[in-house]
């Protein structure tokens, strides 16, 4: 018979997508108010990697990554999702349409974890209506890499590069609250 064990915590990272510069620095503050410091604050790109986003968003999309300084309970990642939603409900249009798309995510020293509310496969149910999409996975001295599922953006270098560099500089953290030890170099 196995042992539970505590598992380690988490490095929470926020992706919010915008277009209205206003819009993404009210929501930023909403966020600290409601999970803390942020750590690091990601480049902010040209979201090009798909046109899911189109009819509701509009054109010209830009997306960044918030690294946020206290690391969490990876269950409570639910509750992030929860407390998103409802922030991005806050900045709907007049037409019921998002102004801003908030995804949270966990990343571990094993994986990168988004948190969503629709099903499919790959995705594992927690609670309160929230799946776990197992979105990269860290392979030992190559770092992050996709999945046949991962979202275009995801899968890039530059992500990917980014997420590493987000992964080494927690690495001592994320060791300590582990309970396998330094075993993920």
């Amino acid at each position: 018979m196995s042992k539970t064990l505590k598992q380690s915590k988490a490095v929470l990272i926020i992706a919010f997508m915008y277009r209205d510069f206003e819009i993404y620095d009210l929501a930023l503050n909403d966020v600290i108010e409601n999970f803390g410091s942020i750590k690091i604050v990601s480049e902010e790109y040209l979201f090009s990697h798909s046109i899911y986003y189109k009819e509701e968003m509009g054109e010209n999309l830009k997306k960044r990554f918030l690294v946020f300084e206290n690391m969490i309970e990876r269950d409570y990642i639910v509750e992030v999702k929860k407390i998103t939603d409802e922030i991005e409900k806050k900045y709907l249009d007049e037409k019921g349409n998002r102004k801003i798309n908030i995804d949270p995510a966990i990343l571990t020293l094993e994986n990168f974890i988004l948190a969503t509310n629709k099903n499919f496969t790959h995705r594992i149910y927690l609670r309160d209506g929230v799946f776990a999409d197992l979105t990269l996975i860290y392979k030992k001295k190559k770092g992050y890499a996709e999945l046949d599922w991962t979202y275009a953006d995801y899968s890039s270098e530059e992500t990917k590069s980014f997420l590493n560099n987000v992964r080494d500089l927690f690495y001592n953290r994320l060791i300590e609250s582990s309970p396998f030890g330094a075993n993920w170099k």
